[in-house]
């Protein structure tokens, strides 16, 4: 377990937790009693604080990340969070279970003893009440919990085997485990104008700009192809990106590339956001200023058009990009630009 201090910002990791390898705990981080941590698990308390009760449980490549400087993530007891989950800057609470690539948003709440089945998406700002299943993009109830389901689910998340409510919990799309050791092709000697998280891995040709920022638990594999990061833009905690031989992924300027987002090769221009825990397919094209939602799937050469927000799956053109949603897009820019400055400078 990489214990790191983001700034004088110390964790705080009881002697009585567990971890595969690459897991990362950063910053503002309290993790209390026998909890544990699958590889490459991040938890990023860079910008607020993360509280992680006792006996929570997280499956590999699982995400835990703050909103900076505006809302931290409260975890409470007993918590399971399954393979490629995602929990950002939000409430959940005790008892909880969230499926293989579940993903729940900024300010949101999950009421104690609620599953949020796989693959769905809790959207910003919702209050899920306590002891029911929620399923969907965006997560709606579907039932009250039965006697004795929760448990039996939590197992199943645990142990990946199929069981009565494994379609609730396990992923039906292809979620895409780390190929490569964490680390292999990030070195320290990279040039000081851009970040490259130490827990990444990085096969192919990777032209990067400066500014620019790849960060922990990234998979590129790209063995004989190539991806291309423009200016100021970042691919966040346990992206995958995956090419085939002579294939390109090109990202322009100043574009966010979520967290838990897999990205096949495609186009995508200047001003964007893909939003996390998303997939995108290969081929598609993201005009100058255009959003794929969160948890979204776009189809192979589907093209997202400039200035909208395209979601659900397969993904469609939902509404315009509000100029408020552009000055806050723009702040995120800003935001990951200090983090690679910082961390840098710690490394």
């Amino acid at each position: 377990m990489n214990i790191i201090p983001y700034l004088d910002l110390q964790p705080k990791i009881a002697t009585t937790c567990s971890s595969g390898i690459g897991v990362c705990i950063i910053g503002q981080a309290t993790v209390e009693e026998r909890c544990h941590f699958g590889d490459l698990v991040t938890l990023r308390a860079d910008g607020a604080t993360i509280n992680v009760g006792s006996d929570c449980w997280f499956g590999e490549y699982a995400t835990v990340h703050i909103a900076d400087s505006t809302s931290g993530v409260l975890l409470g007891d007993n918590v399971t969070v399954g393979r490629f989950g995602l929990v950002h800057a939000c409430t959940i609470g005790n008892d909880c279970v969230l499926g293989e690539h579940a993903v729940v948003m900024d300010k949101a709440s999950v009421g104690s003893g609620s599953i949020v089945c796989s693959d769905s998406v809790v959207p910003p700002g919702k209050q899920l009440e306590p002891g029911w299943l929620y399923q969907g993009v965006p997560a709606k109830p579907i039932r009250k919990i039965k006697a004795g389901e929760l448990e039996a689910i939590r197992e199943i998340v645990k142990s990946r085997e199929d069981g009565d409510g494994a379609k609730w919990v396990l992923s039906n799309n292809p979620v895409s485990t780390m190929k490569y050791e964490p680390g292999e092709g990030v070195t320290t000697e990279h040039s000081d104008e851009f970040y490259i998280a130490p827990t990444a891995a990085i096969v192919g040709t990777l032209k990067i700009a400066s500014q620019a920022s790849v960060w922990f638990a990234v998979e590129i594999d790209a063995k004989n192809a190539t991806v291309k990061v423009g200016t100021a833009s970042n691919i966040q905690d346990n992206s995958r990106i995956t090419l085939d031989a002579g294939e390109c992924l090109n990202i322009g300027d100043r574009v966010t590339i979520g967290h838990n987002v897999q990205l096949n090769a495609c186009d995508i221009g200047n001003d964007c956001i893909i939003g996390m825990g998303s997939t995108i397919g290969k081929g598609t094209v993201v005009e100058n200023g255009g959003v794929v939602a969160a948890g979204a799937v776009t189809a192979p050469n589907t093209v997202v058009t400039e200035g909208m927000i395209w979601s659900g799956n397969p993904a469609k053109q939902s509404r315009l990009l509000s100029e408020e949603n552009k000055k806050f897009f723009a702040i995120g820019v800003e935001v990951y630009k200090r983090y690679a400055k910082n961390y840098k400078q710690m490394s």
